[in-house]
């Protein structure tokens, strides 16, 4: 008699089924790790994007002459955040009221990743000149494809951190 040696059909079957089971998983994880980078990203450069602003306000670097009419200075500079994309612009504010009256054209337009938004309320980040620091805010952005958002605060004296791990929102 032979002995010979070989698998059965079922236990064929079994093996393939753990492997595509394996591989679906793989897949689902990578791309769910795949979409949380990107929005790690998003919210590092829009960091970055403020910081830049912060900095130009700090050192008053004038782009765009406040002293037309008279009543106005340097403002600073703002940050516009819509859904969608972000503007960084140069402000100025009346000398009096230290408040910003107008701020000039995009200095320079940003656009989100199309799966990320921005869901939180307030649409603008001001920093003021010298040490005057910024109004204080959170800006949360959101990954479409996950439901994770990451928070990026503000505070008072211009100080801009960013949650280190996305949560559900």
């Amino acid at each position: 008699m032979i002995n010979e040696k070989s698998f059965t059909f079922i236990e064929i079957l079994v093996v393939v089924t753990i492997i595509v089971l394996f591989s679906g998983y793989s897949i689902v994880t990578y791309s769910n790790f795949t979409q949380q980078k990107i929005l790690e990203k998003e919210a590092s450069f829009l960091v970055d994007v403020l910081s830049l602003a912060r900095g130009k306000a700090q050192v008053s670097e004038i782009n765009t002459d406040c002293s037309g009419s008279g009543t106005d200075e340097f403002g600073g500079y703002r940050v516009e955040i819509n859904a969608s994309n972000y503007n960084f612009k140069q402000c100025c504010r009346d000398i009096n009221t230290k408040s910003i009256s107008y701020c000039g054209s995009n200095i320079q337009s940003y656009n989100f990743n199309s799966s990320v938004s921005k869901i939180s309320a307030d649409p603008t980040v001001d920093f003021y000149p010298l040490a005057a620091g910024a109004n204080e805010t959170t800006i949360r952005l959101k990954s479409n494809s996950l439901s994770k958002c990451l928070d990026i605060a503000i505070t008072a004296t211009g100080v801009i951190t960013v949650d280190n791990i996305p949560f559900s929102c």
